[in-house]
């Protein structure tokens, strides 16, 4: 059995979940201690705000005996039903955010399970997840990681991490007796005891309560970035607003953000504080340096008198969103101490949320923009599925639709012209990326199908890059990519993002242009803003999968199987989804006849 996991590698482990239940089923267990039959049975109305400052909730933990004194798994009257508690846990604020989340894009009922399914299918998704984190890591993340494993984690944490009061962990965790911890309170020195019985505060000292230096302590040094991205400051210019943030915390000398190719071994600078722009290019830090590693490797680089960082400590990180690293984001210690292990996972998170941050930002100035940057793409290179495709069976293939399933993973809808269901399988096949091909009609001189895309697709990198496809095609072994970007918007981080993916990708024109509202578009904006994502996705799966065709191209199992959800799921996007549809269209009847 694992002895626990360490922050590393319980990260490792969550980024290793493949889909959006699988990681909330980690967290249950790691970050709020359940236990796996506990994990079956917590739903949305267990959470609750216990109204303090920490902004944590509080999740009643159901005891497994049943409602109103059914057996469990009886079928109850719902909200008039009251439920056996076993205890209640506390869940940080994110993991109760993120509960949230996941029960409105799943379309959850108040009393529905998170996680409805047995609790060996919860063991099952544990192993699952962490047979693929001891093969990404190299072994690293444990392959035989349990649920027991992350409760222990979920005490490890508590005890050692944070020195919370044994009585609440065990009273959290469901324990039976403190003696069930005594593993992990190791012992201590007598300083450490001193300061467990010192005032709160440090009062009797005349302390002001801040972290102690010398005993390692620290203040966040990363959540004044955070706090920037919270508020807003960073709307209109993340990447210059989160450096002046991290300077202003006084661990930090210097903060900058680099972009550019790897390819030419070039950047710039895009944002800095704490000094000029001027400065780090004499450094040579748009040439040389452990930040272009961070861009092109995708993995934080910690550096100790690197002349660049004018002989500090320091660390880069990516600046990224799913599988594209929009830049880094590079700090250099004050006071020349070097960089914790705590500081640098505070600055990876960072790193992430502004890499989601500039992407949401180019998605929100599309939404709301009529004017936009229409670019076009070309790519032959043989990583590209449908260059590939066209050039091997000599057809012509065009983009339908595009829906996301998971955070790794879409599917495209393909029209193709000139050649055989079989003839894509093969190509499917051999393809990086590509798996899954799913035909949905045969035609005398083509087919209509759909695979899942990982990697290998031009559709999906722009897309990630905060890109609107608008078309794809593909003939001859070439590519053509159209989409949007805001207006006015820098299009070479975009270009060279997609490059990087496709050796010879090149920009074949660049347009601004203003899309010109369509009589027909005012029913669609108006529908449209009554749809959840999930809600949406499953509405364009089952369209573009034939499911509303006569007879049906594809069953509703076919479907939610391809959208990686149970059949009962779909069933739940689909019909709520009809139903917003219906409510537009004859809400709209009723006010017109008004």
């Amino acid at each position: 059995m694992v002895d626990g996991l360490d922050g590393d590698a319980y990260d490792a482990l969550l980024t290793a979940a493949e889909t959006y239940r699988a990681a909330v089923v980690v967290r249950l267990a790691g970050k709020a201690g359940l236990r796996t039959g506990e994990i079956t049975r917590v739903a949305p109305r267990d959470l609750r705000d216990p109204g303090v400052a920490s902004g944590a909730s509080l999740l009643a933990v159901p005891d497994g005996s049943g409602t109103d004194g059914e057996a469990e798994g009886e079928p109850t009257n719902g909200a008039e039903s009251t439920v056996a508690i076993d205890r209640e846990t506390v869940v940080p604020a994110s993991l109760a955010s993120e509960l949230r989340r996941y029960a409105e894009s799943e379309g959850l009922d108040d009393a529905e399970p998170f996680v409805g399914v047995s609790p060996r299918r919860v063991q099952m998704i544990v192993s699952e997840t962490a047979e693929r984190a001891a093969a990404r890591t190299d072994g690293a993340v444990p392959a035989d990681v349990t649920p027991s494993d992350l409760r222990e984690t979920f005490a490890r944490r508590l005890l050692v991490d944070r020195g919370v009061d044994p009585h609440a962990v065990r009273e959290a965790g469901g324990w039976e007796t403190l003696g069930t911890l005594d593993e992990f309170l190791g012992p201590l020195d007598g300083r450490e005891i001193a300061e467990a019985f010192a005032p709160a505060g440090g009062a009797e000292a005349g302390g002001t309560g801040a972290p102690d230096p010398d005993a390692g302590g620290r203040a966040p040094s990363a959540l004044g970035g955070f706090e920037a991205l919270a508020d807003g400051e960073a709307r209109e210019s993340p990447l210059a607003a989160v450096p002046e943030r991290l300077v202003e915390s006084g661990r930090w000398a210097e903060a900058w953000v680099v972009r550019g190719s790897v390819d030419d071994g070039r950047a710039e600078v895009v944002g800095a504080a704490g000094v000029d722009r001027e400065v780090l290019v004499d450094r040579g830090v748009t040439r040389e340096g452990p930040w272009l590693g961070a861009v092109e490797d995708g993995e934080p680089v910690l550096t100790d008198g690197e002349p660049t960082a004018g002989g500090r400590p320091g660390i880069a990180v990516p600046a990224g969103y799913r599988d594209v690293t929009h830049g880094a984001l590079c700090v250099v210690a004050d006071d020349g101490a070097p960089v914790s292990d705590v500081e640098r996972r505070e600055l990876v998170a960072l790193g992430r949320c502004l890499g989601w941050a500039v992407t949401a930002g180019r998605w929100r100035d599309l939404l709301h923009s009529d004017a936009v940057t229409e670019v076009e793409f070309h790519t032959a290179d043989d990583g590209a599925f449908l260059a590939r495709a066209s050039a091997a069976l000599g057809c012509a293939i065009e983009l339908d639709s595009t829906v996301g399933v998971t955070d790794e993973a879409s599917r495209l809808y393909l029209s193709v012209a000139g050649a055989r269901p079989q003839g894509v399988a093969d190509v499917v096949d051999g393809a990086d990326g590509v798996s899954d091909l799913r035909v949905t009609e045969t035609r005398e001189d083509g087919c209509s199908a759909s695979v899942r895309v990982e990697g290998g697709s031009a559709v999906r990198t722009l897309t990630e890059h905060g890109a609107t496809v608008r078309e794809a095609t593909a003939e001859d072994g070439r590519v053509r990519v159209v989409a949007d970007l805001p207006g006015g918007a820098d299009v070479r981080p975009v270009a060279d993002g997609l490059r990087a993916a496709f050796d010879d990708a090149r920009l074949a024109s660049k347009e601004s242009v203003v899309r010109a509202s369509r009589p027909e578009s005012s029913f669609r904006e108006g529908v449209a803003d009554r749809f959840t994502d999930r809600q949406w996705a499953a509405l364009s799966a089952a369209y573009h999968g034939g499911y509303f065709d006569w007879p049906r191209e594809s069953t509703a199992e076919e479907v939610a199987d391809a959208m990686e959800v149970s059949s009962p799921t779909f069933h739940n996007h689909l019909r709520k989804a009809q139903r917003a549809l219906l409510d537009g269209l004859f809400d709209e009847e009723y006010r017109e006849r008004r």
